[in-house]
């Protein structure tokens, strides 16, 4: 039997969107859970993630090298969100980034980075004894919000227009959640397609949400870096990451994250550890 849920007190919605959205990294890889707002609400949350490594992947070999020398990344972003209707919503993030290679040949760049849209549609709930299992499918795309070059060692973005499409399977039972997220990223120019996978567990404790995940993005294809005629956006980047979150709930509107993730694989990618902090507000 498909029985539509009842929309979730403010107070709920904002931590779960919140725990949701917050995700390391702004386009590739974009992570949802299964939390979708009730019609006519919503909520924006600011975020600023800090990470750094000094050793990288070239293809599946980890090195270092002091030209590049310890990369550091800065990147802000605000998402959106909104409720359509009690199965309709739409998603939205906007970054900026700031990353600086601290070696020998001084690489930098910053600025608006890439704008993500995503229209997310939960088409079955099932109810059972102390249980809901939510299915959602979503679909949308990213693009650059400006002209930057991204063929370098050190920049804030590949410079795609990508289809992003996901499927997330979401349980609740009681003060526990799990989101199990699949999907697909149609990416353009000559980066490969990839696959994100997301894993996300949490338990609600009085204002407190702790949270842990994984997440593991794969690419179909593409270059190592070193190949003859390779291009950084052309690259098979790939990663696996684990982190851990908690959410701070201030009265029906405010809220406070805290996130923290390490990189425990990768392939033409940074070996990245990163703190995440973020605010946000249902309205």
């Amino acid at each position: 039997m498909i029985n539509r849920p009842r929309p979730k007190p403010r107070a709920t919605l904002l931590a779960a969107l919140v725990i949701g959205l917050l995700v390391p990294g702004a386009t590739r890889g974009l992570s949802l859970n299964g939390f979708l707002p009730p019609p006519r609400e919503g909520a924006v949350a600011f975020s600023y993630t800090g990470e750094s490594y000094d050793r990288f992947w070239v293809g599946g070999d980890k090195v270092s090298d002091p030209g590049l020398g310890a990369v550091q990344t800065g990147s802000s972003s605000v998402w959106l969100t909104w409720g359509l209707t009690e199965d309709l919503s739409v998603v939205g993030n906007f970054a900026f980034v700031d990353v600086e290679g601290k070696g020998t040949a001084g690489f930098h760049d910053d600025g608006p980075q890439d704008a993500t849209a995503l229209l997310q549609y939960r088409f079955a709930s099932l109810r059972r004894p102390g249980a809901r299992h939510d299915f959602i499918v979503s679909a949308g795309g990213c693009t650059p919000m400006t002209d930057y070059e991204p063929n370098a060692p050190v920049a804030r973005g590949d410079g795609t227009s990508d289809v992003l499409l996901r499927f997330v399977y979401h349980l609740e039972s009681g003060r526990f959640y799990l989101a199990q997220q699949v999907g697909y990223d149609l990416r353009g120019g000559s980066a490969p397609d990839g696959l994100p996978f997301f894993t996300e567990v949490g338990y609600t404790l009085g204002r407190l949400t702790f949270s842990g995940f994984y997440a593991d993005y794969r690419a179909e294809g593409g270059t190592d870096i070193g190949d003859p005629g390779f291009t950084f956006p052309s690259n098979r980047d790939e990663y696996q990451r684990v982190g851990a979150k908690v959410f701070a709930r201030f009265g029906d509107g405010l809220g406070i994250v805290l996130q923290g993730f390490d990189t425990v694989g990768g392939r033409n990618s940074g070996d990245a550890t990163g703190v995440s902090l973020g605010g946000s507000f249902a309205f």
